[in-house]
């Protein structure tokens, strides 16, 4: 079974892949417990950019919808940039991580259903390494899809 994951392998950019989705308020606090551990390995000072891939993520319940936008409205002070992909083929998805988005009240966050967007926007603030990394995780050699 998949799972969603978390980690920052290069500078400060952190990769959270969602792949089981958040079904519950329980689903979200597991992830609010990986991006805690994940910002714990970097200066507290440091902001961190994410780029975060929820194409699988599917349509959430309320609860943990709600739950999600406060959670990761609590990390905006660490926060430099925040992109999400979404699956362009899960509109309604989409429509409810804009809401979760917007909710956070985070000036520098977005969502995108295209790769390239990301590694533009992102790509601005980051270093060599760090850009490289991201072509990485959001380009992966396995997938040639869009």
């Amino acid at each position: 079974m998949s799972s969603n994951t978390v980690a920052i392998r290069v500078g400060r950019l952190m990769e959270i892949s969602v792949q089981e989705g958040f079904r519950s308020v329980e689903d979200v606090e597991q992830q609010r417990a990986r991006i805690t551990a994940a910002l714990d390995t970097i200066p507290k000072d440091q902001l961190v950019v994410i780029a975060a891939d929820w194409r699988q993520c599917q349509l959430m319940s309320q609860p943990a919808a709600n739950a999600l936008g406060l959670m990761i409205g609590d990390f905006n002070a660490r926060i430099e940039r925040s992109a999400i992909l979404g699956s362009p083929s899960s509109p309604a998805a989409v429509l409810q991580f804009l809401r979760v988005v917007r909710e956070s009240r985070h000036p520098a966050r977005r969502v995108y259903e295209e790769r390239a967007p990301i590694l533009s926007w992102l790509g601005e603030c980051l270093t060599d390494a760090e850009g490289a990394r991201l072509i990485e995780f959001i380009l992966p050699a396995r997938d040639s899809g869009c």
